[in-house]
């Protein structure tokens, strides 16, 4: 587990390092289509434009994400702040998880999982203003209703995981937006 005294591996140095939009797509060896798709569709609420456009103006605002081209979280949410980031004019990297182990292992999930997509806010001196990991809780909430009621329906383990991809099509939407709204309220709001 990381303390918080060996956490800090984000500086401006570091920050430059990592890639833009951009050069993250051109990179992406799985799933590139999707990406491209999501970014395109993806249209952030004015309110929420806003609001981060605000934040970075009082507080300054540098956004980090971790991510693998192969998650099918990533493929969603990586979108996502790309396209939130380039519509309120605010910086953001992106780091392949697989090569920054050092950044990887300050945002474990519970402490010990390497999920992703990870999307750490800092302010304009390092600071770290608060992490977000994976997928919104109405994602976590909607699988696992959905896996009971296969449960209940005799649907075995080994067979969940085709027919959760398959009905998770008609919400994705709505959890790009759920993640915004969680960046805003339970990271961003805590520190205005």
């Amino acid at each position: 587990m990381t303390t918080v005294a060996e956490r800090q591996t984000m500086t401006a140095q570091r920050f430059a390092a990592g890639k833009v939009w951009s050069q993250w797509v051109e990179g992406i060896q799985a799933n590139k289509p999707k990406f491209q798709q999501n970014y395109e569709t993806f249209e952030p609420k004015a309110d929420d434009v806003a609001f981060f456009k605000e934040f970075a103006a009082k507080k300054g605002l540098q956004v980090v994400a971790i991510g693998e081209d192969w998650c099918p979280d990533v493929v969603r949410g990586m979108p996502v702040i790309a396209k939130l980031c380039a519509t309120a004019g605010l910086e953001l990297r992106i780091f392949d998880r697989d090569q920054n182990m050092d950044l990887t292992n300050e945002f474990l999930w519970r402490h010990k999982f390497m999920c992703i997509p990870v999307v750490v806010f800092y302010d304009r001196e390092w600071n770290e203003l608060g992490h977000w990991i994976e997928r919104p809780a109405s994602a976590y909430q909607w699988t696992a209703e959905l896996r009971h009621t296969l449960r209940t329906q005799g649907v075995k383990e080994e067979e969940m995981l085709p027919l959760i991809r398959e009905r998770r099509a008609g919400v994705e939407t709505e959890w790009m937006h759920d993640s915004v709204r969680e960046w805003r309220e339970q990271i961003l709001w805590r520190v205005l």
